[in-house]
């Protein structure tokens, strides 16, 4: 890594180590909070959300290392605020758009929570979506639904994706708009998720992008995603290794620790070695993207794909090693394998990842 690379990561690392409490996070969950306006605040004063934000906007224009950085710390620490979510948002669908002045300030400073808002229900393409922006007599109306919105119970704003008259369009969208109905729900992960209704007027300058562009952004915003979500995976099993390897060094059973047994240390060696081949696949992709290199599409599938089976793998050997302790909710191993799960399907699954990568490389 390079030496802002360094800092960037020890400064966050120092932050999250210090004030994010596991046992707190579990509270702050019961409680239905799933993101806590401090820690939010915080990052937006660490200029994390102007991480992906172009400098001739005011941002950082920093790339999607950077961005990869943060997003294993979040895994590594159970962040359930949605950082790579509005990483994501931002770099690809509000950074590009010809309104981006207009909303980037209340992003940056941590005021607008930007939540892509993309599926509409098992069978429905997101190429294709029913839910529709038209222009009337009165302006443009925004109609539809959206299901299964991961982190839309954090939202202030959703970016949702719509068929307008020039093909696809990028319409941001207040939570609290009127006409806009939001149903949040709890997630395994913590995140809380939310179907939301649209039947409501929505302003030009709330269209982000549309047509050609909008397509584009499509298309960037998966493959960051898919990148920032697999550094996420990346973080949550090897810190669900870590967890392991102190367990076993402290678990007595016939009089020695369970780390002194052989067949376990040769597990736990198996999964370190996937972790850090994981680890520079997913390194791979964000250099493939800062890059632009023709590769950059591939090596983004590759690491969802690498990242979504070693991460399952990692967290199910850490849950056996742990035993029944592990499927508490009071220890956090088992968070591990909830995150990775539900990270294992968002943007693009890994099956569809498997497939992307397959029709790329035939």
């Amino acid at each position: 890594m390079t030496e802002d690379q360094v800092l960037l990561q020890d400064a966050a690392e120092r932050y999250l180590r210090d004030s994010y409490d596991f046992n707190a996070r579990r509270e702050r969950l019961a409680q239905g909070v799933y993101t806590d306006p401090q820690h939010w605040q915080a990052f937006a004063e660490m200029g994390w959300l102007a991480l992906p934000v172009p400098e001739h906007l005011d941002g950082l224009g920093l790339g999607t290392r950077e961005g990869a950085i943060l997003a294993e710390l979040c895994g590594r620490y159970l962040v359930t605020e949605p950082l790579i979510d509005v990483l994501a948002a931002v770099a690809t669908l509000i950074a590009p758009s010809p309104h981006a002045d207009v909303w980037l300030n209340g992003v940056v400073s941590g005021e607008l929570i930007t939540i892509a808002a993309i599926d509409e229900g098992a069978g429905r393409r997101k190429e294709r979506p029913s839910t529709t922006l038209t222009h009337t007599g009165a302006g443009w109306q925004l109609t539809g639904t959206k299901q299964w919105v991961s982190a839309g119970a954090s939202a202030t704003h959703f970016i949702v994706l719509a068929s307008g008259d020039k093909g696809l369009a990028w319409v941001l969208c207040p939570r609290d708009a009127a006409g806009v109905e939001c149903a949040t729900f709890p997630t395994h992960d913590g995140r809380g998720g939310a179907n939301v209704g649209f039947d409501t007027r929505v302003e030009e300058h709330h269209i982000l992008l549309s047509g050609e562009p909008a397509q584009a952004a499509l298309e960037a915003y998966r493959e960051l995603a898919i990148t920032l979500s697999s550094a996420e995976t990346l973080g949550a099993a090897h810190a669900a290794l870590n967890a392991t390897v102190e367990y076993t060094k402290q678990r007595v059973q016939f009089g020695q620790p369970l780390a002194s047994f052989q067949a376990l240390q040769h597990r736990m060696a198996n999964m370190l070695i996937q972790v850090e081949l994981t680890r520079s696949l997913v390194y791979a992709a964000c250099d493939a993207a800062d890059g632009d290199t023709p590769d950059r599409f591939r090596f983004a599938r590759a690491a969802k794909v690498k990242a979504s089976t070693v991460g399952r793998k990692v967290s199910q050997e850490a849950i056996q090693l742990h035993g029944g302790i592990a499927t508490t909710d009071e220890y956090i191993v088992g968070h591990f394998f909830k995150r990775i799960t539900a990270l294992e399907s968002w943007v693009c699954s890994r099956s569809e990842a498997l497939r992307e990568f397959m029709a790329f490389s035939g």
